[in-house]
């Protein structure tokens, strides 16, 4: 028994979602040493599915219960971000209100640090919850399920904090805390594995091609604008990264499933 509590890929999941997530674990029980994140990288989109699983499938015990769909979204999306702690939310408020607040390096880093929402913070946070549940509920009413909706977006999202990682140099403005979990190649290699492969059995490869088109985009975006504010990437822009890649992929399945139908 204490050979499978300790086995290291469990051990590792379990680090994730003491990163990724409000669930308690007691950690004495599964290892004697720190988590490590970065032996940990790979398992980052099982939190995402773990979550989305959870809190979609509260959700969809309501819809199936005749709760309107859009009411059962909302209340699973607002189940999930209790989950997780609203860790990417918190990183995509204090994107908007340091890039929106503009200034030099310094200036912005100070306001992303800040505890206190500016207007640019509480308008992209309000903004990105309307259209995640908009488009929850309408991939919801093609006939997918709410959980695996969900869990595919947040696993999407997860993978993309490790692409953004991988591609752009760290700000001076970052804690190192938050930006060190760079592992392996191979373990890059299966975190992006263990969001795409689910997801073939999921969509259809021209749906998964335009979600993952936008999320590239969107990507992109957040490392250059980061780049050229801070001079690199920091955690709060990962967080927003996972966030704006989530809605970017889950608008790409839905615009082709609507041009389905």
């Amino acid at each position: 028994m204490k050979r499978l509590y300790r086995q290291q890929h469990l051990v590792d999941f379990m680090a994730v979602v003491m990163q990724f997530t409000r669930i308690k674990i007691k950690w004495s029980f599964f290892s004697d040493e720190a988590p490590d994140l970065k032996r940990a990288c790979w398992a980052f989109p099982l939190a995402g599915w773990l979550l989305g699983f959870i809190a979609g499938g509260l959700g969809q015990i309501l819809i199936l219960m005749d709760l309107p769909v859009i009411l059962g979204c909302a209340i699973a999306i607002a189940f999930c971000i209790y989950l997780s702690g609203a860790y990417h939310e918190d990183g995509l408020a204090d994107m908007a209100d340091g890039f929106g607040a503009g200034g030099d390096g310094r200036r912005i880093s100070n306001i992303i640090h800040d505890s206190r929402l500016g207007t640019y913070g509480v308008s992209a946070l309000s903004l990105a919850i309307i259209v995640r549940v908009l488009l929850v509920s309408s991939l919801v009413e093609t006939g997918l399920w709410l959980f695996v909706i969900m869990g595919s977006g947040l696993a999407v999202g997860k993978g993309f904090v490790m692409i953004n990682r991988r591609l752009f140099v760290v700000s001076e403005f970052a804690g190192t805390a938050t930006v060190s979990f760079l592992g392996s190649n191979i373990r890059q290699i299966v975190c992006l594995l263990l969001w795409f492969l689910p997801c073939l059995f999921i969509f259809s490869l021209e749906q998964l091609a335009l979600g993952i088109f936008l999320c590239v985009l969107v990507s992109l975006w957040c490392g250059f604008r980061a780049k050229f504010y801070l001079g690199g990437i920091t955690g709060d822009i990962l967080g927003a990264t996972a966030f704006l890649t989530e809605l970017a992929f889950l608008l790409g399945i839905l615009l082709l499933s609507l041009i389905h139908i």
